[in-house]
């Protein structure tokens, strides 16, 4: 077996994906919710829509990139 690289951004990308869909999914059906308190509900589902917005905006600017619609900015 290979190596397994934790510190990647496929590893991140997958992570930050299946939070967002946990806490989607899990908030509307209560699991999140029990004591009638929606705040910390709230917290995490902005935490975790925060979270994938990072990644996918690393994989747009990469897909971007890949298209040659942007340059890379040089590093002085």
């Amino acid at each position: 077996m290979p190596d397994w690289k934790w510190m990647t951004f496929p590893v991140f990308f997958a992570l930050s994906l299946g939070l967002f869909i946990g806490v989607f999914v899990g908030v509307p059906s209560g699991i999140a919710n029990e004591h009638g308190n929606s705040l910390p509900s709230l917290v995490v589902f902005l935490g975790a829509a925060i979270i994938l917005g990072f990644a996918l905006s690393r994989v747009t600017t990469r897909w971007l990139l890949a298209r040659n619609w942007a340059r890379a900015k040089k590093r002085k």
